[in-house]
């Protein structure tokens, strides 16, 4: 503790002497100003998220490219959005941090036309002319995973499914371990707001498998489930909702709210739970800027992840802005 090193250091290096004048007042204040600025330090460290480790040069990333995202280019500047060099590589490093598989990030070399930077999800290697950046993060959305329910599955929409191991096909393992698949399955689920829980098929079966669902427990012969509940915290926050607007730009993800024909694309949900999962899904995505809410009288109700900038009129519509 920085107070008490201060503290020993003052008693092992400045013993009491006649003629030296000691203020325990000034003393005070010192270690309160130590005090303040540890708290200060890991507050900063807290709210960072993810940490990238020193760039690597010679070094690429091995493992399955989740994504790539082109930082710049001579002949095709376009690919770029607009944004400059230094804003891409900081697209990527969000990206990465939002996505719970990947481990870090490579970039191609300096003397390609077009330099691209590459999320992964293995670790280092030997590569001429490449670097990387490994990430280590503090998640932003923290789940209490519930006891395993054996017997049971999980309802609703299944979100993703992941092999945890397999006889005949160990590839489809890539060459992680049962246990580090169970893994992956929880990361993925934890950094999911549409996850609710996760199935996991019988034990007897030649490849077992996981399921990142959004619905509830039922019973389900031979299965076993847990289920997840989290709760979400980030920099970020949203305006209020402005009647007769729309959000500009790209969908990215589109969520029913409510539907009277269709309620089973609600998952089990209520309009409020749904409207809370594009709240959350936005603030997990760096690329969503903001949010729109198709009208009221539709027989179901949107609700749609946008990446644009701006608002512009659209009659019956609301929308939402992201604020970071």
């Amino acid at each position: 503790h920085p107070a008490s090193a201060l503290s020993s250091g003052i008693n092992a290096e400045w013993p009491l002497r006649p003629g030296i004048f000691y203020s325990c007042k000034s003393l005070k204040i010192v270690i309160m100003i130590v005090f303040v600025l540890t708290l200060v330090s890991f507050a900063l460290s807290a709210e960072a998220g993810c940490d990238y480790g020193s760039s690597l040069s010679g070094q690429g990333v091995s493992g399955t490219k989740l994504k790539q995202i082109t930082t710049s280019s001579l002949s095709h500047p376009e690919w770029m959005g607009g944004r400059s060099f230094d804003e891409n590589v900081k697209l990527c490093k969000e990206s990465c941090d939002s996505n719970p598989e990947c481990n870090g990030l490579q970039f191609s070399p300096t003397y390609w036309d077009h330099q691209e930077c590459f999320l992964m999800t293995g670790t280092p290697y030997n590569r001429a002319g490449w670097r990387s950046e490994m990430k280590s993060c503090n998640a932003n959305r923290a789940c209490n995973i519930g006891p395993k329910l054996s017997g049971k599955g999980i309802g609703g929409k299944k979100l993703r499914q992941i092999t945890t191991s397999s006889l005949s096909h160990p590839e489809w393992m890539k060459g992680r371990t049962f246990s580090q698949n169970v893994e992956l399955c929880k990361k993925e689920c934890s950094a999911n707001p549409s996850c609710a829980g996760l199935q996991y098929s019988p034990t007897y079966w030649d490849h077992q498998e996981c399921f990142l669902m959004d619905g509830a427990p039922y019973s389900r012969a031979g299965w076993t489930s847990e289920v997840f509940s989290c709760g979400l915290t980030s920099k970020c926050s949203y305006d209020n909702y402005q009647s007769g607007k729309g959000f500009s730009g790209k969908v990215l993800r589109q969520i029913t709210t409510s539907s009277l024909s269709h309620p089973e694309w609600m998952g089990g949900r209520s309009f409020n739970e749904n409207v809370d999962i594009c709240k959350k899904d936005c603030m997990l995505n760096p690329d969503c800027h903001g949010l729109q809410f198709s009208p009221t009288y539709w027989d179901h109700q949107e609700c749609f992840l946008m990446d644009g900038n701006s608002r512009y009129s659209r009659s019956g519509w609301k929308s939402l802005a992201k604020n970071c």
